[in-house]
């Protein structure tokens, strides 16, 4: 069978100051009519750079040194932007890793698709609406009407990457490039969107290179898996084989560092360090001490009561309404003193929304927020803010890219009184980073020139820099490879023991979230529907939202499936 996708010895280097970066060296690779092929890696791998290199997408500072792309049997390489659209959007469609930057803040959602679909489509205004209408809802968003009235702003982040799903989608193309399609989105989600591509390559005969760091990903949606490192191939296969009986010992380490659902009763006895990154092999290992006392959590450090909040949508243009939109609904809940407390939901179910009210970045429409005894919505939020401090998901627009990573982490010493001088503020700065394993002379440089684990890391010591008792984890891993994630959650166990921290988690992998947290509430639709032990996940009275989760979970071997 003739490949749609051709990759002949590509090699893209990136010309630096002083220095030129071999970020992609020799890959070979081949995408056949209705097959998924999945780039697996290491961030900074390659694995992007090289699905860019496709689309002609790659920045001013790389270019293709070496190789051949074929498309369909034409030469892809040196082509200019001109005759490269010919081939974007309606032969090969792309879905980027970050919909934040990928959609326009300025155009409603329907009004992106419908300029979408006219263009590739050549379809009337009310057709293209009715085209975007139909994608919204076989990419699972419950309102498409509310969607499409809408700005990217508006929606969740999980709802953004699906209607980047659907950007990429309704055109029909021949081979589509996933980029982490679905690392923004919770296990039901996931599970419907990946069937969604195993239905586009059944029905339309689409190729899909799907590149991942999720290899319950690989396993369910994938034929073939190719594994890239430093920007070489170093193995490829068959998915079940290079799975269940690698060849290459990096693709080895990679599976050894997926945490799997249940693991937290396989351990039992032992300390929940959980995973500890060996820097010198990379495998991820359970730590072999004894496990520590459980610390007192019986008296709350921070209670909801009656929590609500609402947004008004909408209103901007000719002939727009209005639309409230209840985000969180009358929650009620506390997180004790020294446990880890796990906020579960589907995308769009208010999980970061509430992570926002509890730490006062959100005004409240209704209900009662207590931080160790004191009504947060009572008093100046100045006072408290060095006790409760945030680490967002994504740490690459939490970070100012214009300020040096040292200058981010005193102003807020100085700023809030945690230091008296600079001098002192740049000790604490120079600790902090220790702590999340970086050296001080990081302190001097900006944000982009760091990798996203890094970057992570940054954030975490900006936080945990003001000694803070509780620490809001907003999907703090999502984005990361599995061994970065793996590297990341030891580190945030290390410090909450080294210095006495609480943390409310929020996250979407069931698996990170049951082996990390001590319990878990689970949010639907705005409304909490239960609390419970981690260790009673699986207990038979769980809720069915909660089961639903569950069996949505992609496991590691699980096998590729079709659409019934």
């Amino acid at each position: 069978m003739t490949a749609v996708l051709s990759v002949d010895g590509l090699h893209v280097d990136f010309q630096l100051p002083g220095a030129v970066v071999n970020a992609v060296r020799g890959v070979d690779l081949e995408v056949h009519p209705g097959e998924v092929l999945a780039l697996v890696g290491e961030s900074g791998s390659g694995k992007s750079v090289t699905a860019a290199s496709i689309l002609g997408l790659l920045p001013g500072t790389a270019r293709v040194t070496a190789g051949s792309i074929r498309f369909e049997g034409n030469e892809l390489v040196g082509l200019p932007d001109k005759r490269l659209n010919v081939f974007r959007g309606a032969g090969i469609g792309m879905i980027f890793q970050d919909p934040v930057t990928s959609l326009d803040p300025s155009f409603t959602i329907g009004s992106q698709l419908g300029d979408t679909a006219r263009l590739h489509l050549k379809v009337s205004r009310d057709a293209a609406r009715e085209v975007g209408h139909t994608w919204l809802d076989r990419v699972g968003i419950a309102d498409p009407e509310r969607v499409l009235r809408s700005y990217p702003h508006e929606l969740s982040g999980g709802m953004r990457q699906r209607v980047m799903i659907a950007l990429a989608g309704l055109s029909g193309p021949k081979l589509l490039i996933a980029d982490e399609p679905t690392t923004a989105l919770d296990a039901t989600v996931q599970k419907q969107i990946l069937d969604l591509l195993l239905d586009l390559t059944g029905e339309t005969g689409t190729a899909v290179l799907l590149i991942t760091h999720d290899f319950g990903v690989v396993s369910h949606t994938s034929s073939r898996v190719a594994v890239m490192r430093a920007g070489a191939i170093v193995e490829v296969g068959e998915t079940a084989q290079v799975l269940g009986a690698p060849e290459h010992p990096y693709t080895r380490i990679l599976i050894d560092s997926v945490p799997a659902i249940g693991q937290r009763h396989a351990v039992a006895g032992q300390e929940r360090r959980l995973l500890s990154a060996t820097p010198h092999t990379g495998r991820v290992q359970l730590s072999d001490r004894t496990a520590a006392p459980r610390p007192d959590t019986g008296e709350p450090i921070l209670e909801l009561a009656g929590v609500a909040k609402e947004f008004a949508i909408g209103g901007l243009g000719t002939g727009r309404h209005k639309t409230t939109v209840r985000a969180v609904d009358d929650v009620t809940l506390s997180v004790r003193r020294g446990e880890i407390f796990g906020l579960i939901g589907e995308s769009g179910s208010g999980k970061s929304t509430l992570a926002r009210l509890a730490g006062g970045l959100l005004p409240l429409t209704a209900g009662r927020i207590n931080f160790d005894g004191t009504d947060v919505t009572a008093v100046d939020k100045h006072d408290l803010r060095r006790r409760f401090q945030y680490v967002f998901q994504d740490a690459t627009t939490a970070l100012n890219p214009r300020i040096k990573v040292g200058d981010q982490i005193t102003r807020p010493l100085l700023r809030l009184g945690k230091a008296s001088s600079r001098k002192q503020a740049a000790q604490l700065t120079s600790r902090a980073l220790d702590l999340v394993g970086l050296s001080a002379g990081y302190a001097d440089r900006y944000p982009r020139e760091f990798s996203g684990g890094q970057r992570q890391r940054i954030s975490i010591a900006r936080a945990i820099a003001l000694e803070p008792d509780l620490l809001i984890l907003d999907e703090p891993t999502s984005a990361l490879d599995v061994s970065t994630q793996a590297t990341i959650l030891n580190l945030l166990l290390d410090l909450k023991d080294e210095l006495d921290l609480t943390y409310l988690f929020i996250g979407h992998n069931l698996a990170v979230i049951e082996f990390v947290c001590d319990r878990i509430g689970v949010l639907k639709q705005g409304s909490l529907i239960e609390t419970f032990e981690a260790d009673d996940l699986f207990a038979a009275d769980r809720q069915p939202a909660t089961r639903a989760l569950l069996d949505a979970v992609l496991p590691l071997g699980a096998p590729l499936t079709t659409k019934d």
